[in-house]
């Protein structure tokens, strides 16, 4: 039985050559559609070049938009032609360390000193970093990836104690903040004393339009998949579709990478436009249901809520899925899960989550006489499509 399918895996065509390339974890050698970041943050991090210390430095825009490719790839850069530099980096992600006290024992852990991961005072901590700092003798440049994360759970407490060692440090040492965010507010919402002492050079990441994806997937596919075996419309496509709905190089390479693995498993000899159109249904409906199933129980009671207005607006039941009613909708379902309700202004705010996330679609709707107020306008999937995949989850109709 193995060496049958061992023989028949060996005869289909095989179009993905290295599946590595097809993840966005890959970086590769250039970054189309960002040469003018890379520049920029090439340019910030020169200072280093002349032992000066460089400025402290903001890349904000939406998830998928390059920002920690090109943190990376200019950081490798520096390494690989800089050898003799006399600057460390070092990267956290704070996704995971998400606290003021894992972050320091990271950056901890980056100058080999070993502490344990709990349990130490945080002064003591940042106590032992600092000696450690003064030990390396080197400029520091610290990347924060996904900082709004650490700044909504801990405020601004780190960026506020790092910004300020720069004014005790002697003149040959310097520490840079280089913070990568997905919320374009996310300066505005630190505490004035932290604004006050961390100002950075600010890099704007715009969404990748739909140009700028067709390379991106046009390196990956000649990188990653053997010679002649896509078709460029079906490139086009992907591209086309993703700037359209976020421009998200994430979800580009991601679409690729399973319109190849479809193309692979019904046997094609070439990837598609079929392929491509299949793998976009496919992601989408993958992406949301997992967003969906790491929301908080009250987050998915409003979805829940909001689908079953949304399907009686179908109906013609009501004439528009607004705030008001959304909660009351909400507020019955939570009785129903015997789950005390959030207050309306609660809701309010995670109506602005479920947008955020691109779970929903928000419009001011202008009432005259009704007055105005936001209404839900779309959902990522059809309501009858929400309900079933909320049901599965537990949820009462």
């Amino acid at each position: 039985m193995m060496e049958e399918f061992i023989r028949s895996y060996r005869v289909k065509p095989l179009i993905i050559k290295d599946k590595r390339v097809l993840r966005d974890s890959y970086i590769p050698s250039s970054l189309p559609g960002r040469e003018e970041q890379i520049n920029t943050f090439h340019n910030i991090l020169a200072d280093l070049l002349v032992d000066s210390p460089p400025d402290h430095t903001s890349f904000t825009g939406k998830p998928g938009t390059g920002k920690t490719a090109v943190a990376k790839h200019v950081i490798n850069k520096y390494k690989k032609e800089y050898p003799d530099l006399r600057a460390k980096f070092i990267y956290v992600n704070c996704s995971q360390a998400n606290t003021a006290y894992r972050v320091m024992y990271q950056l901890n852990r980056a100058l080999q000193v070993l502490v344990p991961p709990s349990g130490y005072p945080y002064d003591v901590l940042y106590d032992k970093f600092v000696d450690a700092f003064y030990q390396l003798n080197k400029r520091l440049v610290v990347v924060l990836d996904e900082v709004d994360l650490l700044v909504r759970r801990d405020g601004g407490r780190l960026i506020y104690s790092l910004s300020r060692l720069n004014y005790d440090l002697p003149e040959e040492l310097s520490l840079t903040l280089v913070v990568i965010s997905n919320t374009a507010d996310f300066l505005e919402r630190l505490d004035p004393r932290t604004r006050s002492s961390f100002e950075p050079t600010r890099i704007i990441f715009p969404p990748y339009k739909q140009p700028q994806l067709y390379q991106i997937l046009h390196q990956r596919a000649e990188l990653g998949l053997k010679p002649g075996t896509w078709e460029n419309e079906a490139l086009h496509v992907i591209a086309a579709k993703v700037a359209q709905e976020s421009g998200d190089a994430r979800r580009a390479i991601d679409v690729l990478r399973m319109a190849a693995e479809l193309a692979e498993k019904e046997g094609a000899g070439k990837l598609t436009v079929d392929h491509a159109r299949k793998a976009l249904d496919t992601v989408n409906e993958e992406e949301i249901a997992i967003t969906i199933r790491t929301l908080p129980l009250h987050h998915r009671l409003i979805l829940a809520a909001i689908a079953e207005l949304m399907e009686m607006k179908s109906r013609q039941k009501v004439d528009r899925v607004s705030t008001g009613r959304i909660y009351r909708e909400y507020r019955d379902k939570a009785n129903k899960m015997m789950v005390s309700p959030l207050t309306m202004r609660r809701v309010s705010g995670i109506l602005r989550e479920l947008e955020a996330q691109g779970l929903i679609e928000i419009v001011m709707d202008y009432g005259g006489a009704r007055g105005n107020t936001k209404v839900v306008k779309a959902m990522a999937l059809p309501p009858l499509e929400m309900k079933k995949l909320l049901a599965s989850m537990g949820l009462i109709f």
